[in-house]
């Protein structure tokens, strides 16, 4: 690469400023396989802001987890984009392209994987994870700023 230290981080910076709506707490509801689910979608600047680390935890109507994970999302200014490396149970991993919508984002993930889509409108925050052919998400949550 022919940049500096210094011009790779403003790129970054620069970069990850379209996805920057998401740094704050959200609370919200909706559906996981069928199952009403509670949310919390915590999101917060990493090192020199460069990094997002989103942290989501889903309960049933007692407060149990059904579901958490742990994504981090950058630019990648080697590929000149935004990626997102998602951890949750059991071990997984999973990296993927994102790609600005004009009302959000969305994973690209391929035909065999879960299609995750980010929607923003006004202050809420909705997303949807359709499994691979499926027509009907599998999860679908709303979320709000706390």
């Amino acid at each position: 690469m022919s940049e500096t230290w210094e011009e790779q981080g403003a790129r970054a910076l620069t970069g990850i400023e379209p996805i920057q709506f998401l740094v704050g707490r959200w609370t919200g509801h909706g559906r996981s396989y069928g199952d009403p689910v509670n949310g919390e979608f915590i999101v917060r600047p990493l090192l020199d802001g460069s990094w997002l680390e989103a942290t989501e935890i889903l309960t049933d109507g007692s407060g149990h987890s059904v579901h958490q994970d742990l994504s981090l999302y950058r630019f990648n200014t080697e590929t000149d984009g935004l990626e997102v490396m998602q951890l949750f149970e059991h071990a997984h991993r999973s990296i993927a392209p994102v790609e600005l919508t004009s009302d959000g984002f969305r994973w690209i993930t391929g035909p065999g994987a879960p299609q995750l889509r980010y929607v923003l409108e006004n202050d809420t925050l909705c997303y949807t994870v359709v499994l691979p052919s499926e027509t009907a998400p599998a999860i679908s949550m709303t979320y709000t700023r706390s």
